[in-house]
């Protein structure tokens, strides 16, 4: 982790973010369950990874 990912892990941060974006949520009707987790590279179409997977 990088200096500054590392500087702006802290709770009062989180906290000021989900704070605004609660009420943002909420105003513009969005449902906890049509929100997505994104990372650097974003939302990548059509790309399959191979994963593991194990079955009983």
């Amino acid at each position: 982790m990088d200096s500054n990912r590392h500087k702006a892990d802290s709770k009062t941060k989180y906290e000021a973010y989900f704070d605004l974006l609660h009420p943002k949520m909420e105003e513009y009707n969005i449902l906890s369950c049509n929100t997505y987790n994104m990372d650097k590279k974003g939302f990548l179409i059509s790309v399959i990874r191979r994963s593991k997977r194990v079955f009983s």
